[in-house]
This record gives C-alpha cells, sequence and structure tokens, in this order.
C-alpha cells in the first residue's frame, strides 16, 4: 500500500479566506437591505438566541453550469461550439416572446443567522441618547477580579515576588549602615559580613570586630519573613449610571392587527438591542386601553386588548413609576411610547407629557402609527391626533425620509415619529437610538 505525505495545506488557508470573504458579503448584503430584515415577521415572533433564515438578495449560491449556448438559441451535446460569456439554457427572444419564464427572476440566497448577530452588525453605532452620570446613586457592577492591595499575611501561591524583593533589599541596605556606622567598614565588607552571619546583624557586627571575615565569600541577599508580602484577591467592581426604559403601547380597539404589529416590531427591536447593549438597564412595560398596567415582557409583546383610548394613562402611569421606582436624580430615564394618536382626550394627554419632561427625563420618544390601509378600512381617521396636539404645543426641527416625517426637540429631548409602514421602522429607531456628538 502506498502512503503519500501531503504537506502542502495552502489550499485549506484560501478555503477560510474566501469563507470569510463571503460572510463579509452577507453582512453588507444586510446592512443594504435593513429595512427588509427587520421588518420581517418571522424574526420578530422567534424568541433570542434561536436562528432565523432571512433572505440575503444580491448573493447567488455557486453552481457548475455545463454545456455552451449553440447559434440556434439552444445549449448541450453536439450543438457546435460556443463563444465566452454564453449563457446556457436561455432561448433567443423571437423564440420565446412575451410568454411567462422567458426572463430571469431575481436570484437571492438564504442566510442562516442569530438575531443576536443582526443586533451586532445593524445597530453597531447607535445608543441611548443624552445619557448622563448619575453619580448620586451608581450600581456596582463585578468586572472580573483584582490584586491591587498587599498585606504581610496570605498564601504562598500569591507572594508579590516584586513587593518581597523591593522590601528585603531596603531591610539589607538598613543593616549595611547599622554595620558600617558601628565597625567603620566598607560597605562591601558589611555585605560580605551581613550574609556570612545569615542576616543576624550582632554576629555580623563581630565578625567585622573580630577580623572573621572571608573575602572570598559571596555575598547574596536573605529574604526574611518579615520581607514577604502578599497580593490580596477581591471583586473589581465598576461604576454603572443607572438607567430605566419605559416603553408604553396603546392597545385599545382602534389599533388594528397591522398597527400592533408595526408597534410591536418598533418596540421588539429596541428591547432587544437596549438587552444586549447594555447589561445593567431596567425595561419596565405599560399597556394602556382606557386604563393602563404595567405588565411583564410576555404579556407585553404577545397579549391583545380592546376598548376605548385615553392616552394619557399610560403617561400617567409613567410618573408613577418615576415617582416611586425611578428618582430622575438616581436613574437616566427613557420613556417611549406608541399609539396610533386616536386619542379621546388629546387636550388632557399634553399636560401629563408636560409634567414628564419637567422631571427632566432623558428622553421621551412617541412614535404614531398612521396606516392608510386602517384608514380605508374605517373608512374614517380622527382629524386632531396627538402628534398634531403636540406638534401645537412644542417646536420642532423635521426630517423627512422614506415618505414619513421625523420631528426633534434637543432642548425638551422631545422625539416624534410617524411611521406608515414597515419600511419606516428602521429610520424611526435611527431617529430614536442615536448617540449624540459630545
Amino acid at each position: 500500500m502506498a502512503i503519500t505525505d501531503f504537506t502542502d495545506w495552502d489550499l485549506s488557508d484560501r478555503g477560510s479566506k474566501d469563507a470569510e470573504r463571503h460572510r463579509g458579503k452577507i453582512d453588507d448584503a444586510i446592512r443594504k437591505g435593513v429595512k427588509d430584515v427587520i421588518s420581517e415577521e418571522s424574526i420578530i415572533t422567534k424568541r433570542k438566541g434561536r436562528k432565523v433564515r432571512i433572505p440575503v438578495r444580491g448573493l447567488k449560491d455557486y453552481r457548475f453550469v455545463y454545456g455552451n449556448k449553440g447559434k440556434n438559441g439552444s445549449a448541450g451535446a453536439g450543438s457546435g461550439e460556443g463563444k465566452p460569456g454564453d449563457i446556457v439554457g436561455q432561448k433567443d427572444k423571437k423564440d420565446g416572446g412575451n410568454k411567462p419564464g422567458n426572463k430571469e427572476g431575481n436570484d437571492y440566497m438564504e442566510a442562516e443567522v442569530d438575531i443576536d448577530y443582526l443586533i451586532d452588525i445593524m445597530f453597531q453605532d447607535l445608543g441611548l441618547p443624552w445619557i448622563e452620570e448619575k453619580t448620586k446613586i451608581e450600581k456596582l457592577v463585578p468586572v472580573g477580579w483584582k490584586f491591587e492591595t498587599i498585606s504581610k499575611k496570605g498564601v504562598v501561591s500569591r507572594i508579590h515576588k516584586k513587593r518581597t524583593f523591593i522590601e528585603t533589599i531596603k531591610r539589607t541596605a538598613s543593616y549595611v549602615g547599622e554595620i558600617i556606622r558601628e565597625t567603620n567598614c566598607t560597605e562591601d565588607d558589611a555585605y560580605i559580613a551581613l550574609s556570612m552571619a545569615k542576616d543576624d546583624i550582632n554576629e555580623a557586627i563581630d565578625i567585622i570586630k573580630e577580623d572573621r571575615i572571608d573575602k572570598d565569600h559571596e555575598a547574596h541577599l536573605i529574604i526574611d519573613d518579615d520581607d514577604l508580602r502578599f497580593k490580596q484577591i477581591e471583586p473589581d467592581m465598576t461604576p454603572h449610571s443607572n438607567a430605566v426604559i419605559i416603553a408604553m403601547m396603546d392597545t385599545s380597539g382602534s389599533m388594528t392587527m397591522n398597527k400592533k404589529y408595526l408597534a410591536r416590531s418598533m418596540l421588539f427591536w429596541m428591547v432587544e438591542f437596549l438587552k444586549k447593549t447594555y447589561d445593567h438597564v431596567d425595561i419596565k412595560f405599560i399597556q394602556h386601553t382606557t386604563t393602563a398596567n404595567i405588565v411583564d415582557e410576555d404579556t407585553f409583546f404577545h397579549k391583545g386588548e380592546s376598548g376605548g383610548t385615553y392616552c394619557w394613562t399610560a403617561i400617567d402611569k409613567a410618573l408613577y413609576l418615576i415617582d416611586t421606582e425611578y428618582p430622575i436624580d438616581e436613574w437616566n430615564t427613557y420613556c417611549v411610547y406608541i399609539s396610533d394618536g386616536e386619542d379621546w382626550e388629546p387636550p388632557k394627554t399634553i399636560p401629563y407629557i408636560e409634567r414628564l419632561l419637567k422631571k427632566k427625563v432623558n428622553m421621551f420618544s412617541y412614535i404614531e402609527i398612521d396606516t392608510e390601509a386602517d384608514e380605508d378600512m374605517y373608512g374614517w381617521r380622527p382629524e386632531n391626533t396627538l402628534i398634531k396636539e403636540i406638534q401645537r404645543k412644542w417646536k420642532f426641527k423635521v426630517k423627512t425620509m422614506e415618505g414619513t416625517n421625523f420631528y426633534r426637540n434637543d432642548e425638551e429631548h422631545l422625539l416624534l415619529s410617524i411611521i406608515r409602514n414597515k419600511n419606516h421602522i428602521w429610520p424611526a429607531l435611527r431617529h430614536m437610538l442615536f448617540e449624540p456628538k459630545r
């Protein structure tokens, strides 16, 4: 049996580089198609940690193609010589006419990725705006272990060699100085005598006085028990400014399935991003119709309700949380509220928003869902929606993107967005989660 010794593994390195390059192309394709990816319903319904399959347009699976295109438009064995660049399997336009199937479709491939991976590549330049250092009370968060404290007692495995050696040198130098003062000898003789006496200073002095010094003796340092220094292990804590996100959502009867889907999509990505990016951020969830309730995350994203709409009830519940659990002078506070704006008492809601802003929250972001499909369904939409009431009260810088408007008031830290379809979810997130230049 013949044995072949193969040592050139260059091809495997090329394969790794090709795979890495392909992954880079997938990342770029996801970023370019982020509006489609972020509104994909199959992703939003997945639990965290689950892998999802997403369409990545612009990339094709590699495949082998056999044969050449002949002069008559057919392909296959015996059809004659072909030319470089000929495409296999297509007929001339004159043969196919305008019948279905005579044109190439838009090929795409599916990539299987984790939700955390999507967040990494899509939200890498986003963050909580207007965040402040809340120095009155901060969370001390363990980030590892440190050896900053030095003591004279400890276990052998934690001896600090450098500090021990320094202490030995200092003590020996002190002994040598004392020997020189007592005997008026040279520094070299003092070191030799101290070494011969095994660090007994009185014995070293006697050796010199009695002229018993051995000039051939090689002096060396002796580490005494009092010289030993030990590292003390303790948790390494770092201060983290407290931050809380209060997410509010209208679940009344006017919030149709389509509106609730857009609202939950928006809040789903915000929550997933915050949980991954900030390890120590509290997130509270509020649902409301004519009354508001604090609920858990699962209820917030999956339970539907019906009934009338009092938007002020959600703001009132947020104020209650701030007053009872999250004092403004101790917490960075971010309030995000999504509704279709069909408020039964919009003039009453404005004073509640004023109270919230007067507390100097880091941000209040209101997102209004305004879908034409739902207007057609009901045949009407109230003219005086909540966002119009807010615009009458405060002034904003307006930015138009993707056929919708985004409003910003830097003085009050007040942000408004209008979402008309799923393509507006991504720009609304970028409008809300930005890191202003310091």
